[in-house]
């Protein structure tokens, strides 16, 4: 709005002035060379304000403009108002800036900005601590040649950031960090450090106390099967009377059994130990289930049930044979315990586009969809009371899930109540 007032102010003032100008000019017959020399003032007049403004605002160091008549002295005044507005949001600027570095200065975790080619563009003082970086000389380098860690480079160049990446840090071989990159704006990650040392040194310590435990159950579980075998009512009449609370003795130490080589199991799975299983080695999946489904047959016994392997692919695996006849056994043995009578259970091998596919299928009373995703978990148990008087020990599925994940596979599970289960294994192409 001032801006037309002003201009037309302006105007109006440099008219009358080449008007009274013409008109004296021409009582002495010099009326354009009065009006030239006035167009010619202005000009010059015009480009004196011009270095005025060019001096205030790129070397002079004044916090307030030159004065001047006119709409140079409003342009003046107008871009005085303007740069104290944007001092002001650039102290608050630096304020939040002070503030953002200040509390990302008292994190615990490392963090990290670096652009899409990698370069660090900023970090916090625990990225110093854990990833031994300096900002004197590390600040536009590419962090993949600092830390050059092979598990983080696949990490970084496979762009899969669903997970986070463990590794050992590079400044002290003691600390374990957990590492994990989020994207944004196109083109800049965030990278977050933790240090997960005291995490899994806790995890080790109850991986070897579930060791420890179970290796010192195995002794008086041997003395206990022993002397029950030795007490046979056949061979000692006088037993008949408590034949029931012997035999319900013997399930009972059989479960036990069972529960402590399922927990030795997973604790060696835990620790991923390189001799678990053997050698890998290329497995032909079609006899292993062939031979699973002759066993589960045997297990339904009485059941009656109808037990159906279907082979749709003729492809191998390559991993631990002992692995995942142990993984495969679980479901199968699972859908035949709690399968009723009569029942059927149907096994599948095939392969999709990606993925090589092993389903167990069966159309017992389904599971409801709130366990479904905590049925991996140790112990945890749909109904307790039928997995017990079925001999389960609440491990098998944790222990699917260990060895899938050892084999870069993963579970899923579809069911729906009264209907059925089906529990399927995915495993990439290329293992």
């Amino acid at each position: 709005m001032w801006t037309n007032r002003y201009w037309q102010a302006e105007f109006w003032t440099l008219a009358f002035i080449i008007v009274v100008m013409g008109l004296i000019g021409s009582l002495f017959d010099r009326a354009a060379a009065c009006i030239a020399v006035i167009i010619f003032g202005y000009l010059v007049w015009n480009l004196i304000q011009l270095s005025r403004l060019y001096k205030w605002l790129v070397k002079s160091r004044a916090l307030y403009p030159p004065s001047a008549p006119g709409i140079w002295g409003e342009i003046f005044n107008h871009l005085y108002v303007l740069q104290r507005k944007n001092r002001k949001e650039l102290k608050k600027l630096k304020g939040i800036i002070s503030e953002f570095r200040a509390s990302t200065s008292a994190l615990r975790e490392g963090a990290l900005i670096i652009s899409n080619q990698g370069e660090i563009r900023w970090f916090n003082k625990a990225s110093e601590k854990l990833l031994g970086l300096k900002a004197s000389t590390d600040i536009g380098q590419r962090l993949f040649n600092l830390l050059r860690h092979p598990s983080f480079i696949e990490y970084e160049q496979a762009r899969d950031y669903e997970k986070p990446l463990t590794i050992h840090s590079p400044a002290d071989e003691s600390l374990i960090l957990n590492i994990h990159i989020t994207p944004y704006n196109n083109d800049q990650r965030l990278v977050m450090i933790r240090d997960v040392t005291e995490r899994y040194r806790l995890e080790r310590v109850r991986q070897d106390f579930v060791a420890n435990v179970s290796h010192e159950l195995r002794t008086p579980l041997t003395v206990i099967n022993g002397y029950l075998e030795v007490l046979d009512p056949d061979m000692y009449p006088e037993l008949s009377k408590v034949e029931k609370p012997l035999q319900m003795m013997r399930q009972q130490a059989l479960n036990m059994g069972h529960l402590v080589d399922d927990l030795l199991l997973l604790s060696r799975l835990d620790a991923k130990e390189p001799s678990l299983g053997g050698k890998p080695q290329l497995i032909d999946i079609n006899i292993m289930l062939d031979s699973i489904c002759a066993e589960a047959r045997v297990l339904s016994g009485e059941k009656s049930q109808t037990i159906l392997f279907h082979s749709h692919s003729s492809a191998t695996l390559t991993g631990s044979e002992k692995q995942l006849r142990s993984a495969f056994s679980n479901l199968v043995f699972n859908a035949v315990r709690y399968t009723q009578q009569e029942g059927r259970i149907d096994i599948f091998w095939k392969e999709t586009q990606n993925h090589l596919v092993m389903t167990v299928k069966d159309n017992g009373p389904g599971i409801e969809q709130e366990h479904i995703p905590r049925l991996t978990e140790r112990f945890y148990r749909v109904d307790s009371g039928r997995n017990r008087s079925q001999g389960g020990t609440g491990l098998g599925l944790a222990i699917v899930k260990h060895v899938l994940e050892m084999h870069d596979g993963y579970l899923e599970v579809d069911s729906t109540v009264g209907k059925g289960s089906e529990f399927s294994c995915y495993f990439p192409k290329s293992s």
